[in-house]
């Protein structure tokens, strides 16, 4: 009979143990005092693999040893289970702040020359979801600027609810945007959110591109929603072409009536 449930084991596993030393806490507190030998009788686990993490799990605190010689393990209660979670919370926090403390400095380091040009790929539509959240943080405070293109093309993989919640956490860091999209009812229905999201859009007939490109600082992100595939590109030199060719097409493009 199964001293313990899957659920109490997966508990233990989240709380950082492995599951042999969650198999071996669990067996003990249930049997009491054990030996090598006997937890291995109960457990099936090899004798060499239950004294390695055995010797583990007495360094958590979460054994205790009854004899040197011959050595027999107990389970210490189950109280020192929350004791070890709230230390690892302690610690996640203490690292937390350090980290905190460390990034302006991380951030403001020069970038090799050799790495001056950065791509990133994202695949699947939920990678593509992450790509976008990325997008909100490196975009604090700035101008975005959007060739969007066909909007009834993007509503069909991400709904309008989505931008809608997307928009807020964008206007709420100070960011703005300019978007060029292809000439349409829905497109037309989305500008009368312009001025809650700080946005300005413009439309151009025949401009129903299936890529939609955001240009950000030196950041260029190529979304493909039918392939499923992100590019988020860092490049100086090919961030300054998109704005060329964002304004030209700006300059070119209408406001909706």
């Amino acid at each position: 009979m199964v001293p313990f449930t899957d659920k109490q084991l997966k508990v233990l596993m989240k709380l950082g143990l492995s599951e042999i030393q969650a198999i071996l806490y669990l067996t003990s507190l249930k049997h009491g005092i054990l030996s090598v030998l006997e937890l291995s009788k109960l457990t099936k686990i090899n004798r060499q693999k239950i004294y390695e993490e055995s010797e583990k799990l007495v360094e958590m605190g979460l054994y205790d040893i009854t004899r040197k010689q011959r050595r027999k393990y107990i389970s210490a209660v189950p109280m020192k289970l929350l004791k070890l979670g709230e230390e690892k919370i302690n610690k996640t926090q203490e690292t937390l702040k350090e980290l905190s403390g460390i990034i302006p400095q991380l951030e403001s380091m020069p970038a090799s020359k050799k790495n001056k040009v950065v791509v990133k790929y994202y695949e699947g539509i939920g990678k593509i979801k992450e790509v976008y959240k990325e997008e909100l943080e490196m975009a604090k405070n700035t101008e975005v600027l959007s060739l969007a293109g066909s909007i009834d093309d993007i509503f069909k993989f991400f709904p309008e609810s989505y931008w809608e919640e997307w928009n807020k956490k964008f206007v709420k860091q100070g960011s703005k945007t300019r978007m060029l999209v292809h000439k349409s009812d829905a497109a037309r229905e989305t500008t009368g959110h312009d001025n809650d999201y700080k946005r300005e859009t413009r439309y151009i007939d025949n401009f129903s591109l299936k890529v939609n490109i955001d240009i950000f600082g030196e950041n260029v992100l190529l979304v493909s929603f039918y392939d499923e595939i992100a590019i988020l590109i860092n490049s100086q030199i090919l961030s300054q072409s998109y704005r060329i060719m964002f304004e030209t097409l700006w300059g070119m493009a209408k406001s909706f009536k």
